[in-house]
This record gives structure tokens, sequence and C-alpha cells, in this order.
């Protein structure tokens, strides 16, 4: 009886097992500080029920970083990550948004000061980054829903503007379809405490997925943008502690673990405030 009893306890125990390597990972995210006002993080993401891809969060604090737009049309060139962080002095970066075959112009509205990149505003793209507010009280950089807010009224108030595709609706339900394109993606997010995310997937996904993980996750973003996916989605690091890219791939390209850098036409970085 006991042998019996020995064998069904172990059973049981493997079904238990096999049963919540299947389940949504709700660990709590770790940050590691790599700078002042900058964290770091990896969020683990099941794919064909193992956990063999990571979702790379940066966090930023708008109180210790400002927000800077960089463009071809205005910049005169593309250049890679490292190229556009060294010729301006940037912390970090990650792709402003989509483009056009120009490989110049955003897919939606973009003007950073006087300089228009695109005037277009775009009726299916949900979401405005905005930054480098033109009078006090607006906080300095924020993610506009169009949906929920006077969006035309708060983007005059802007220098920095860009609009590209929400992740998810305010009421926290992810807008992409179940079935798509599997891609590498990057995104810029806002935390409930107003903190800025970048965010980087380089294992191709579908962005419906994607965006499920990081709800799934402890976040706690209230608004999300879609800027890039395919090996064009980069982001990139360089503090003291931690000098790093994260390079997008094609679907395909499964045993290629090389970093390929490619020329992006709009970068959105981040550059230290100076102390006042």
């Amino acid at each position: 009886m006991i042998h019996y009893r020995r064998i069904i306890l172990i059973v049981a125990a493997s079904f238990i097992l096999v049963c919540n390597s299947t389940l949504p990972l709700k660990a709590e995210v770790n940050w590691t500080t790599v700078a002042k006002g900058l964290s770091l993080a990896e969020i683990p993401v099941e794919t064909n029920g193992l956990t063999s891809a990571t979702i790379t969060a940066l966090r930023i604090s708008p109180d210790d970083y400002e927000f800077i737009l960089l463009m071809r049309s205005r910049e005169g060139d593309a250049f890679t990550p490292e190229q556009w962080a060294a010729h301006y002095n940037l912390t970090a970066l990650i792709n402003a948004s989509m483009y056009l075959p120009d490989n110049s112009k955003s897919t939606g509205y973009m003007r950073d000061k006087e300089h228009i990149n695109n005037g277009f505003i775009h009726n299916s793209f949900g979401s405005f980054f905005v930054a480098n507010p033109k009078k006090p009280g607006l906080p300095a950089v924020d993610i506009i829903d169009r949906h929920q807010q006077q969006d035309r009224k708060l983007l005059s108030s802007y220098s920095t503007v860009i609009q590209n595709y929400r992740l998810f609706s305010a009421s926290l339900t992810p807008l992409w379809p179940e079935k798509a394109r599997e891609t590498s993606i990057a995104a810029v997010a806002k935390d409930i405490f107003g903190n800025i995310v970048f965010i980087h997937c380089r294992t191709p996904m579908t962005v419906r997925k994607f965006t499920k993980r990081l709800l799934e996750s402890q976040l706690q973003l209230v608004s999300a943008m879609y800027v890039e996916g395919g090996p064009e989605a980069s982001m990139f690091l360089n503090t003291p502690e931690l000098s790093r890219t994260w390079a997008g791939r094609y679907i395909g390209d499964f045993w290629n673990t090389e970093n390929k850098q490619w020329s992006l036409p709009n970068v959105l970085g981040i550059r230290s405030r100076k102390k006042r």
C-alpha cells in the first residue's frame, strides 16, 4: 500500500509541475539600477511551453532625463543606434516610429519644435508620445490616448510629438489581433508612476502575445505604443555600468545571435538633465 501511495504522489507532483509550466509567469519584475533614474529588467516569456525568450524593459525617470527626438529629415542622415548615441551624447535610445519607404518620413504625425517630419495625423494610430511642454503645469513627458483625451489641444502644448499605434486600450484590453505575423518588437510605454519605459523583444512573436505578457507582468503600465517591428526594432543603452545594443531579427534567422545594428532614420533618445 505504501508503495502505491508513493507512486501516486510522484505522479501527482509531476502533473502539477507540467501544469505550472504552462501557466503565465506572474513573477515580480526585478529591476537593476544602471544609472541614476535608469533601471533595467528582463521579463521571461513562454514560447512553445518553454521559458526561452525575454522582453527587456528600460525604465526612465523623466526627473532625471530629457527626451530628444532625432530625425533624418532634419539631421540630414540615418545612423546606427550606437552612432546616434555618440553623435548626440545620448544615454539610451529606441526607434521613434515606423517609417515610409523613403527611409525618412514617419508613418504617423511627427514634429519636434518647428520641424515637421510628417504633418499627417493617422486615423488608425491611437497614441501620441509628447515631451518638452511649452507651458507650466503639464507633465514633462506623456503618452496621450487620443480616444480618451482631447489630443488636438494637448498636442499644441508640446514641442515634441510622435504618433504610433496603441498596444492596449485605457481599460488594459489588448488591441492587436490574436493571429498575426510574428516579429521582433520595440515599444514605448508609461507606468503608473509617470516613468517612461523603453521595451524591446528580439524573439519574434505576435504583438498580441507581447502585449499580454506586458500586462501580465508587474510593469504596471497605463499606456504603450508600438514603435517598430522586425530587424529594425532596436534599443541601445550606454552607461558606465552597462553598454549594450538590442536588435531585432527576421523570424527565420533563429540561429543568428549577432546584434546587427541597422541604420535608423528616426530615434527617440534620452540625455541626463543638467543640474540647475
